[in-house]
């Protein structure tokens, strides 16, 4: 369990994060991989992107996927946004102001890019957008890079594979650390180190993870550098406790930390007919719940959930912290939780303050076996929520 901290964030520092989680809401948007009909996909597997690999080191990244001087802000792992429900599996690097291509994005380590996705869609609204790519590349048979919402290519890539600026590339093109792959620019890079020999312990069940299945493999991002490197990216990222990357699995046996999906949903992927782009706001993440610490202060306690009201996801602090949900088990009964939202903090929720109004209630009950009862209540007080309804429903990890 993390241990509790004091905050003393100052007002400037207030407006700072603000600001952080509007960069991340437009950030969100890119990452998820859909098919045409806007449904979700299942991923690559870790067996496809080991596919003529040679080595089976931990290979050190030996240069930052950005010049630090055209990077404002770093984001850590963790945080949620928009469609991203449960923490999100990688970092923002969220560039100075200036036009979309401004900005040269180089890989971090020698290697070989392997899979080049193109997205013209956005990805919470289904509205199309100019075209952005998604790019990983294979180091070692254990480690992977990946970088998504590229704006341009650069030419030395697209010589080698020309189809890649309009129908995507799986294949493979050799690359050198340091060599500029794209340009970035009006959006957030994100970016993210996968450790193909590792799973992550705090899911309880991976393979519900089926449509994302690097995400069980996240490793320490900022652990794969060294100096200067390291503390350059670093000074730009405002989480100060360890894992400084930021974490992402919070799930323990039979307590209620962690992600949930809503019983038969298919787990992460989200029911068969989940689309985008419909005008009902909602897709495969509408299933999605998470209660975890928050990314930016671990002190706070932030409810992620992906149907709140009218099939919008949203996430909250709850009102006086508390009970933590690592304490929280079938021997707690019912607990309730007031959600706030707030005008500063990280997943539109962290640090309660006098701007903070109560939006809701969700009450919840661990149940045997990694199942939860859960009922939401927008619009209501904890004053005015006795107990669950026929409403309430049922979820699982």
């Amino acid at each position: 369990m993390i241990a509790k901290q004091k905050s003393n964030q100052s007002g400037f520092a207030h407006i700072f994060i603000l600001i952080l989680i509007v960069m991340v809401v437009i950030g969100a948007a890119g990452f998820l991989v859909f098919s045409k009909d806007g449904s979700k996909e299942k991923g690559a597997s870790a067996n496809e992107w080991k596919k003529d690999c040679t080595g089976t080191d931990r290979v050190a990244m030996t240069h930052k996927p950005m010049d630090m001087a055209d990077v404002s802000t770093v984001s850590p792992l963790g945080l949620t946004a928009g469609a991203h429900v449960t923490p999100i599996d990688h970092l923002y690097f969220y560039p100075k102001e200036g036009p979309r291509d401004k900005y040269p994005v180089y890989a971090m380590a020698d290697g070989a890019i392997i899979e080049i996705e193109v997205r013209e869609v956005n990805v919470s609204s289904g509205e199309s957008r100019p075209p952005e790519y998604r790019i990983i590349m294979q180091h070692s048979c254990q480690t992977i890079s990946y970088f998504d919402l590229v704006t341009k290519l650069d030419p030395s890539i697209l010589a080698k594979a020309p189809q890649a600026a309009t129908k995507g590339f799986r294949g493979r093109i050799e690359i050198k650390a340091g060599q500029e792959v794209g340009r970035i620019g009006a959006q957030s890079l994100d970016t993210a180190i996968y450790n193909l020999d590792m799973t992550l312990k705090g899911f309880i069940h991976p393979s519900m993870y089926g449509a994302e299945p690097w995400k069980v493999h996240t490793d320490d991002f900022f652990s794969y550098f060294s100096e200067p490197n390291k503390g350059e990216m670093l000074a730009k990222n405002p989480r100060t406790v360890e894992p400084r990357s930021g974490k992402i699995d919070y799930d323990q046996a039979g307590k209620l930390i962690g992600n949930w999906f809503k019983q038969g949903t298919n787990g992460y992927a989200g029911p068969k007919n989940s689309h985008i782009g419909d005008g009902s706001g909602r897709g495969y993440w509408s299933g999605h719940l998470a209660i975890f610490y928050d990314a930016l202060d671990p002190s706070k306690i932030d409810v992620s959930i992906g149907d709140f009201k009218n099939g919008q996801p949203m996430a909250f602090q709850v009102t006086d912290n508390k009970p933590d949900p690592a304490d929280v088990s079938s021997s707690s009964g019912v607990v309730k939780y007031e959600l706030l939202t707030a005008q500063q903090g990280v997943n539109q929720a962290s640090g309660s303050s006098s701007s903070s109004r109560v939006e809701g209630v969700i009450l919840v009950q661990v149940m045997p076996n990694e199942k939860l009862k859960v009922e939401i209540f927008p619009g209501k007080t904890a004053a005015q929520v006795t107990g669950f309804t026929s409403a309430a429903m049922n979820y699982e990890r």
